[in-house]
């Protein structure tokens, strides 16, 4: 099962989320799209599945919980973008935020569209990258531990 072996997917899961970050990253800085907050949260939880992702090579840190978390939370951003709940109070926040927008302009309502890619949303770009995030992570744990748990030595 080499498709499954950990450091070669944890490989593949860092090499995905980082991705997804600069190309999050590019597109506000260079193509000057201003992310709404909870793009700027998605993109600080695919950083965190990359560096978690890294650190599994010398401690085991719960990657399929954290992909998890991640696709929950992009799952939430699908559905306030597509009026199926109410995101909480604008979802623009008042307080400086780690994204480095200028102060003086106004983060995008979350309930609409901000940057499509091949006429689809990047929130479910975000969404379809989770779940793979996810399925891989979650695959290559359950298989890893019933292999170790299974070997006869």
């Amino acid at each position: 099962m080499f498709v499954f072996k950990e450091n070669f997917v944890n490989r593949i899961i860092f090499i995905m989320a980082m991705g997804i970050f600069f190309t999050s990253m590019i597109s506000q800085l260079w193509l000057k799209n201003v992310p709404c907050q909870l793009c700027s949260i998605t993109r600080y939880l695919f950083l965190a599945v990359g560096i978690v992702a890294v650190l599994s090579k010398w401690a085991k840190p719960p990657l399929p919980i954290i992909a998890f978390i991640t696709l929950a939370f992009t799952f939430y951003h699908l559905g306030v973008e597509n009026h199926w709940w109410r995101g909480f109070h604008g979802c623009v926040s008042e307080l400086p935020s780690l994204n480095s927008t200028p102060m003086d302009t106004k983060a995008p309502p979350c309930d609409s569209v901000n940057w499509a890619v091949f006429g689809i949303s990047s929130t479910l770009w975000s969404f379809l990258f989770a779940s793979f995030v996810f399925w891989l992570s979650s695959t290559s744990y359950l298989i890893n531990y019933y292999l170790k748990s299974h070997t006869t030595e």
